[in-house]
């Protein structure tokens, strides 16, 4: 007579030797733990569903992950590899045309929610965190000054200086009207005074203007030296600093749909940003793919954060990741 527990050390039995042949199998074939998957049936119906602790396909992530953020980029992914996978992609105008299509759709959509937004900034953060923002930004007062420098001596700046100045000198020898003041005081006739005084200005206009002009030619690039040098000054970094804050505030106090640009800016841009993905040529790709592979090729997940220590720091984290491993394996299971 066969009991239960006669049937359930049959079970066990068959569970083991499903595992014990397929640990053997690997070891003959040398195969790679983490990537080998088993043949379809390779295990009994009756082991796959039994809570076996299988090392090679553990419900836990653990290891997987530790393994993982100890790889340095170039070994998980080399190199020569990233940059045929980005030339295949950047190749298939199916892809690209079905991308350009879900990125329109999502942004379209956010675009619509953004626009109907009434809240500020400052509301939707809190009064808290916009305080500690604010505070933040009051220290970012000290500039680079070759950054400061080329934004000043350009010739948008350059021009709005001299604008600035030349208006700035018209406009005081209109108001303390010099030539009125002095005629005024002469022994001639109203209309005759009224005459001279016009002609006197228009004629001062027309040989005063090309000279403040040629003037400012050379004083603007000695103008905005000084604004450079007022800026950068430390004695005005505190000044500078609450201007910082006077601006990021106004930002934050607008509500969110009055900072938006207009919809044809923003679709331009991602037009212009799949033009470029068309167009691209595969000597920029290596280009780009050799400055980043320079500066984290040799980098592992692990060298940014320790992920040991936060899923250690957070039980509900390892079992998220661990539930969310197991489904994985489950749907592996069923291809």
């Amino acid at each position: 007579k066969i009991t239960t527990y006669t049937l359930y050390k049959m079970k066990l039995y068959s569970c083991i030797t499903a595992v014990a042949s397929q640990l053997l199998f690997l070891w003959v074939t040398n195969s790679n733990a983490f990537t080998y998957k088993s043949q379809p049936g390779y295990y009994s119906e009756s082991c796959r569903q039994t809570k076996s602790f299988v090392v090679l396909e553990s419900s836990s992530s653990r290891k997987v992950i530790d393994w993982y953020v100890q790889q340095p980029l170039e070994s998980l992914v080399p190199k020569e590899d990233a940059l045929a996978i980005l030339s295949e992609l950047i190749a298939s105008d199916t892809l690209i045309q079905d991308s350009e299509a879900l990125v329109t759709k999502n942004w379209d959509s956010l675009d619509r929610r953004l626009r109907d937004e009434g809240r500020s900034v400052g509301e939707i953060l809190g009064s808290e965190t916009t305080d500690r923002i604010l505070k933040s930004v009051s220290n970012l007062n000290d500039y680079d000054p070759g950054a400061v420098r080329a934004f000043l001596e350009s010739d948008a700046i350059n021009n709005l200086f001299a604008k600035i100045l030349y208006d700035g000198i018209f406009e005081f020898t209109q108001k303390i009207d010099i030539f009125g003041n002095i005629l005024s005081s002469l022994p001639i006739i109203g209309p005759i005074r009224k005459q001279i005084v016009s002609e006197t200005k228009k004629n001062l206009d027309r040989t005063l203007g090309p000279l403040v002009q040629q003037f400012l030619g050379t004083y603007t690039k000695v103008a905005v030296l000084e604004a450079s040098e007022f800026v950068l000054s430390a004695s005005n970094r505190e000044s500078f600093g609450a201007a910082n804050v006077r601006l990021v505030s106004s930002l934050m106090e607008r509500p969110v749909n009055s900072l938006l640009p207009d919809k044809s800016v923003t679709d331009k841009l991602k037009d212009d940003a799949f033009a470029y993905i068309r167009n691209v040529q595969v000597d920029d790709l290596r280009n780009y793919l050799d400055f980043a592979y320079d500066f984290v090729g040799d980098k592992s997940v692990q060298d940014v954060v320790t992920v040991e220590k936060v899923l250690d720091a957070s039980p509900t984290l390892q079992r998220t990741v661990d539930n969310l491993w197991e489904k994985a394996l489950l749907a592996s299971r069923d291809e």
